[in-house]
């Protein structure tokens, strides 16, 4: 920590005289302040020294800086792994300067990966702490980002964060949530092949395969999206749901990948992609791929 103070002096010092310059104009951001033009100064917390020796320069013109100087807290917070602290300081910062939206997405990722991990694997908690930790940090991790999109809502980016947090087989998945997330990313004008990571989160999400159908096959007519984990959950979606078969694409037009192709060889094509998609550990659904394959004695 000693260490830490002599990088952050100059920087104190900077604050201080910038506080001192900013008194004239204390009476007009009291009034921002109270209109809401503002966010509030940062409330200085008895137990938290760093805090209190920040808290008077918010008052000022300085909220940007006070806000670095929080985040290199915790950092010094994360190698120490005191994640109690690693919170308070990215939840000041976001207070500081919520339209940081790289703020929002660090906090999130501290809290549901670091955090979350660290908790999951401390020999020093009982079985059920560990799990308990291990949800309240995913939690908080979603929390951030959700106050971040209610703080900027057109950023695309962080409704992109939230989805793959949503997406996350090691962090609890939602996949309805998560194509949710997807969704709204494009709307705010996310790439073009986020469709593809919405389509991959709704053919997991329970209740929406018809919806993950009509995406699938949206995407399945423009060559760009036409890759071969797409084409398998098109196949093994026509099987779960029951696609009509005037509506259901063929094997033979799903897998094949160029006009000179032979029967034969998309039909070896589907029976590859097929035996890979039946051993996926993603969660994926694999209606209809074992029937298939001994169909063909594949298996």
């Amino acid at each position: 920590m000693k260490t830490l103070w002599q990088q952050l002096l100059p920087v104190l010092l900077l604050l201080a005289g910038g506080y001192l310059l900013s008194i004239p104009g204390a009476a007009t951001r009291k009034q921002q302040i109270r209109q809401d033009l503002q966010p509030p100064p940062l409330k200085a917390e008895n137990t938290d020294i760093l805090s209190q020796q920040l808290a008077f320069f918010t008052l000022g013109g300085m909220r940007s800086l006070v806000a670095e100087v929080l985040t290199l807290d915790a950092t010094d917070a994360w190698l120490k792994r005191d994640w109690e602290r690693v919170h308070r300081r990215w939840s000041s910062a976001t207070t500081m300067c919520p339209h940081r939206s790289n703020y929002w997405a660090s906090a999130s990722y501290e809290m549901a990966s670091n955090a979350a991990a660290d908790a999951y694997q401390n020999s020093k908690l009982t079985p059920e702490q560990r799990v308990t930790h291990f949800r309240s940090y995913i939690r908080e991790g979603e929390l951030f980002l959700l106050q971040g999109i209610e703080n900027n809502p057109d950023d695309w980016k962080l409704h992109i964060k939230l989805a793959e947090l949503y997406s996350n087989l090691y962090r609890r998945p939602r996949f309805s949530k998560a194509a949710d997330a997807y969704a709204a990313a494009i709307r705010l004008g996310a790439p073009e092949y986020y469709k593809r990571f919405r389509f991959y989160a709704l053919c997991r999400a329970a209740g929406r395969e018809h919806e993950a159908w009509q995406l699938g096959r949206e995407l399945f007519n423009d060559p760009e999206h036409r890759l071969p984990s797409l084409v398998t959950m098109l196949f093994v979606l026509q099987h779960k749901i029951k696609v009509p078969p005037h509506e259901a694409l063929s094997v033979y037009r799903l897998f094949r990948n160029t006009p000179l192709e032979s029967r034969e060889q998309i039909l070896q094509t589907a029976i590859d992609e097929l035996q890979k998609t039946l051993r996926n550990d993603l969660r994926f659904p694999t209606n209809g791929i074992e029937d298939f394959l001994q169909q063909h004695d594949a298996l």
